[in-house]
């Protein structure tokens, strides 16, 4: 079974959610998908993007709403395939620097969660 990272993540405080969603979902995704040992080394790479809003009309009926603008989400078969491409030249040199363009310095308000899945119900077709 594939172990599933996610990471949340704010953008950088100066930039729009527009501009974040362009920023991380375009160009970002369009590097990091191109790079040879993401394509060797993930397994899946998923982004999800916070819909304002949805969000809005859960928050006026009370619902909690996390603070976060969107989350990242890849599967790797195991840990050691992430840590390996996290100390990868082309992902180091082209992916990495990118992460400025849409996240605020050293990555703070970042969380990450490391587990698997254990689906509980899905809905026939």
């Amino acid at each position: 079974m594939a172990i599933r990272i996610i990471g949340l993540i704010k953008r950088r405080p100066d930039i729009t959610l527009e501009e974040f969603k362009e920023r991380w979902g375009t160009r970002h995704a369009g590097i990091l998908v191109s790079t040879r040992a993401v394509r060797e080394k993930i397994v899946r790479y998923s982004q999800f993007h916070v819909l304002t809003q949805p969000s809005e009309a859960l928050a006026a009926a009370g619902v909690p709403i996390a603070p976060y603008d969107g989350m990242a989400e890849m599967w790797v078969d195991k840990i050691e395939d992430l840590l390996e491409l996290f100390q990868d030249e082309e992902f180091q040199k082209n992916v990495l620097p990118d992460e400025a363009n849409f996240l605020p310095e050293n990555r703070e308000n970042m969380l990450v969660l490391v587990g698997e899945d254990q689906p509980k119900y899905e809905r026939a077709e």
